[in-house]
């Protein structure tokens, strides 16, 4: 079963290998070796066609870059509009930004599952590509985001010491502790800076003890100590949506040789 968000956005990592595609770096076969590798087995289509003749498509629409974009509620400054394009990918928390062609276009994911949906299922995942008003302006660079996300980390830390969460879930503060090496970021192909590969690796974790964070509320017992948890989460969780996106923005033909 294709994961839904995991271990990465189905739309960050279309838009990490397109690019690296689009700039010659790999073939189209491999951009859909490591989406099924990354995100699972799954059929892709785009526009109705399948995900490599609709990739070719969008090439021959003058495609010269693929943004991922994460919207919630309260922010969508990453959309391009017009409102029932945006409403669309709000729905799905996810899309990819096309841009090159006139005007824009938005890839919009949905799942289709076939069958009883049960682990294991089989699933399809159709790209819906939606005309868009306009470009937004690029997310966050990378050494930013991560600044963002080092205080976040911080500020975390911190709020939930003071909560004592470490006696509930101890698990949750061991992957708050920000290392000083990561592992090759997932989803991005080559073409993406050292530092691109870092910043979403820390991603990955800190996503992960958002999932943990969100079973329960910890030690927090009062009102008072609930509303502060979910703030500093609802913060921290911020900071990884726009980590995500510079990680995947962050693509440089001259860095080919990145892992």
């Amino acid at each position: 079963m294709c994961p839904a968000l995991l271990p990465a956005p189905r739309s960050g990592v279309l838009a990490g290998w397109a690019n690296a595609w689009l700039a010659g770096l790999v073939g189209a076969d491999d951009v859909l070796t490591h989406v099924q590798r990354v995100l699972g087995p799954c059929r892709h289509t785009l526009g109705g066609e399948p995900l490599l003749l609709g990739l070719g498509a969008l090439r021959a629409a003058r495609a010269e870059r693929f943004r991922l974009i994460l919207p919630v509620p309260g922010d969508i400054s990453g959309l391009p509009g017009p409102p029932a394009v945006n409403a669309d990918a709000l729905a799905a928390s996810e899309a990819v930004l096309v841009i090159g062609p006139a005007p824009p276009l938005l890839l919009v994911p949905t799942v289709e599952v076939h069958g009883p949906a049960v682990e294991g299922a089989l699933e399809s995942v159709h790209w819906k590509a939606l005309p868009a008003a306009r470009v937004p302006p690029p997310p966050t660079p990378v050494r930013a985001a991560e600044r963002e996300l080092a205080q976040a980390i911080a500020a975390t830390t911190s709020a939930l010491l003071d909560l004592d969460v470490a006696s509930a879930r101890p698990e949750v503060l061991a992957l708050l502790r920000d290392r000083a090496e990561e592992d090759p970021g997932p989803g991005l192909g080559p073409g993406y800076p050292s530092v691109a590969h870092a910043l979403l690796a820390r991603a990955e974790r800190l996503r992960a003890l958002l999932d943990l964070a969100a079973l329960d509320d910890g030690a927090a017992v009062t009102a008072s100590e609930i509303t502060r948890r979910s703030d500093v989460l609802r913060g921290l969780s911020a900071a990884v949506r726009r980590a995500y996106e510079a990680a995947y923005d962050a693509f440089d033909p001259a860095h080919a040789t990145s892992p």
